[in-house]
C-alpha cells in the first residue's frame, strides 16, 4: 500500500515538473505574453500599428483660375480672379503600419485630415466683385466694388507611404522619415459676398449680424489631394513636420456680388439678414479651386499594442 502512495506522489511530481517547464517556455502555446517571443524588450514597431495625432499652422496658396458665370449677366467669363494668400490650420489623426520587411523597407499608413484656408478676393476686381462702368450696378454708380470673403473647408482620408530613416533601438520606426501620399475628400466652399473692401460691417439693428465668421452660402464637391513632407523626431513620442498639398474641385454653385450692389440706403452690407430697404445680389458662377497649401506642426504619436 504504501509503495503505492509512493508510485502515485513521484508520479504527480514528475507531471508537474513538466507542466511548470512548459509554461515556462516561451514558444509554448499558453505563454501569456505574445512579446515573450522576441528577445527584444516591446517597441512600437514589434507588429503593431502606430497611432498618431496631429495638428498644424501654414497657408495657402490659390492658383488664379477664370470664373464662368452661369446666372446669364455679362460678360460671361472673368479671367484670373485674385484668390488671396491668408493663414490655414488644421489637424490630422491617422495609423502607419509597420509594413517595410514585406516592402522593401515602406511603411504604409492612413490618415483623416482636415484643414481650413481663407482665399479672399479683395475688392476691387473688374466684373467679378467690381462694376468699372456703372453699368450693370445696381444704382448705376461705377467702381462702387466690394470684396468677396472666403473660406475653404476640406475633410477626407489620406493613403500615406514612408520610408524609415536612423533606425535604432531607441527609435525603431526611424528617427525620421520622408512621406507622400493622396486622397479624396470633402471639398467646401463658403462665400460672403457684399463685404466692404474685405471688412466685415457691423452693425445690424438687433445684432452684429455681419460679423459671423462661417457664411451661410456654401457650395461642398468632391476634391482631391496629393501631397508630401518630411517629420523628424523631437523626443521618442513627439515629432515636428513640415508638409505641402495640391488640392483641387471643381464647383458649379459659387456666389459673389459681381458689380458690388449689395448695399441699401444705410450704407451698409447686407449678409445675411438685410434690414429694411436693403437686397443681396449673389451672382452664380462655377471655377476650379486650385490651391498650394504649406503646413508644419506636431505629431504625438502613440505606442499602442493590442
Amino acid at each position: 500500500m504504501n509503495a503505492r502512495i509512493s508510485a502515485m506522489i513521484c508520479l504527480l511530481c514528475v507531471l508537474g515538473s513538466a507542466d511548470l517547464t512548459r509554461a515556462e517556455d516561451p514558444y509554448s502555446q499558453r505563454v501569456a505574453d505574445p512579446y515573450a517571443l522576441s528577445p527584444d524588450p516591446p517597441t512600437m514597431s514589434s507588429g503593431t500599428i502606430e497611432p498618431y495625432l496631429s495638428f498644424m499652422a501654414g497657408f495657402g496658396v490659390p492658383l488664379s483660375t477664370d470664373a464662368t458665370f452661369t446666372d446669364g449677366t455679362q460678360p460671361t467669363v472673368v479671367q484670373d480672379v485674385n484668390y488671396q494668400t491668408k493663414f490655414s490650420l488644421g489637424g490630422n489623426l491617422g495609423l502607419w503600419f509597420p509594413t517595410r520587411n514585406k516592402l522593401a523597407g515602406f511603411d504604409l499608413g492612413v490618415e483623416l485630415t482636415g484643414f481650413l484656408w481663407y482665399p479672399d478676393v479683395h475688392c476691387c476686381q473688374d466684373f467679378y466683385n467690381n462694376d468699372p462702368t456703372g453699368n450693370f450696378q445696381v444704382d448705376g454708380i461705377a467702381n462702387n466694388g466690394t470684396a468677396t470673403e472666403i473660406q475653404g473647408l476640406y475633410i477626407g482620408p489620406n493613403f500615406l507611404i514612408r520610408y524609415p530613416m536612423a533606425i535604432s533601438e531607441a527609435y525603431p520606426n526611424g528617427r525620421w522619415h520622408p512621406y507622400v501620399g493622396i486622397g479624396v475628400g470633402m471639398h467646401q466652399m463658403a462665400m460672403r459676398p457684399g463685404g466692404s473692401h474685405g471688412i466685415s460691417q457691423c452693425c445690424i439693428p438687433g445684432g452684429n449680424l455681419n460679423a459671423n465668421p462661417m457664411p451661410d452660402q456654401r457650395d461642398t464637391t468632391v476634391g482631391w489631394m496629393a501631397m508630401g513632407g518630411i517629420k523628424a523626431h523631437l523626443f521618442k513620442y513627439v515629432a515636428f513636420f513640415l508638409e505641402a498639398k495640391y488640392v483641387q474641385a471643381h464647383h458649379d454653385g459659387l456666389v459673389t456680388d459681381r458689380y458690388g450692389s449689395s448695399s441699401g440706403g444705410d450704407g451698409f452690407t447686407t449678409f445675411p439678414t438685410p434690414p429694411d430697404g436693403s437686397t443681396l445680389f449673389l451672382n452664380q458662377y462655377s471655377s476650379s479651386i486650385n490651391t498650394i497649401l504649406v503646413h508644419g506642426g506636431l505629431s504625438i504619436h502613440f505606442d499602442f499594442r493590442p
